[in-house]
């Protein structure tokens, strides 16, 4: 079955000090790997990393716009997203007309090709971006010399993962600038969701854009609020999404999965 896009855009917030706390490297890998399984299984299109202290890309990309850095060594240990931009097949001849995937753009003699993870590039028809650069693309013409062209993420009817958005803004700023039409914060000392259930439901109904936001290992919401000058009741909405939690303390990633899971049945 293939996953649908939400009825609204949900973008998640995270800290930058998010594994910070954590010494060794596979370690990290692993917190982050874990972030973006929930953020795909939940179908997040965007993950925001905001500053706290005062691509997703499929595996055939990695080489070209990462090439090899001592941070991604454990990557490949990671389990696959599996969201359908990380397509498997890896045969030209398999390729279906109307099939959407993700390339790098290449030049092969003054000819547009890109790759798009099977045995060989494709044929790009029309115009064109500059090369080297990641598109999204659409295959027009099937068989042993698939063809394909440009194609907009708008014109996906599918689920297509999530981008990633370093911000400079405070989460303060994320919250109160007109970028989403709901905002929740998670926090510990916030209302236990199962008393703004239909409040929230009916907030959800009617909106395009949401924005869900954490905390970092060492600061919730209010204290990062308060550390950047914001106000705290910049949020529309303040959630417990995890009351009477068994554990003195949540991790960041943890609490994405427990917040996401509950906001998908609503």
């Amino acid at each position: 079955m293939t996953p649908t896009r939400r009825k609204s855009r949900l973008s998640i917030a995270v800290p930058a000090s998010l594994v910070s706390e954590y010494a060794n490297l596979r370690d990290k890998t692993e917190v982050i790997g874990r972030l973006a399984r929930s953020a795909a299984i939940f179908r997040a299109e965007e993950i925001v990393v905001y500053p706290d202290q005062p691509d997703e890309t499929p595996q055939y990309l990695r080489r070209f716009f990462y090439g090899v850095r001592p941070e991604l060594q454990f990557a490949g240990t990671l389990q696959p997203l599996r969201t359908p931009h990380h397509q498997l097949e890896a045969h030209a001849a398999n390729l279906r007309i109307g099939e959407f995937r993700e390339g790098v753009l290449i030049d092969q003699q003054g000819v547009n090709f890109v790759d798009v993870g099977v045995e060989k590039p494709i044929r790009l028809l029309g115009k064109a971006p500059s090369r080297g650069s990641r598109v999204t693309v659409k295959i027009v013409e099937s068989g042993p010399e698939p063809r394909c062209e440009m194609a907009k993420r708008a014109e996906i009817p599918t689920y297509w993962g999530y981008e990633i958005q370093v911000s400079r803004k405070t989460l303060g700023e994320l919250a109160t600038g007109g970028y989403y039409d709901l905002t929740i914060a998670t926090s510990r000392t916030g209302a236990p969701i199962a008393s703004e259930e239909e409040r929230l439901r009916a907030r959800l109904a009617g909106t395009r854009t949401v924005l869900v936001a954490f905390g970092s290992p060492r600061m919730g919401i209010p204290e990062i609020l308060r550390r950047a000058h914001d106000r705290e009741d910049c949020f529309q909405f303040n959630l417990n999404t995890i009351p009477e939690q068994g554990t003195e303390t949540v991790r960041t990633e943890e609490a994405v999965h427990a917040t996401l899971a509950i906001l998908n049945l609503l």
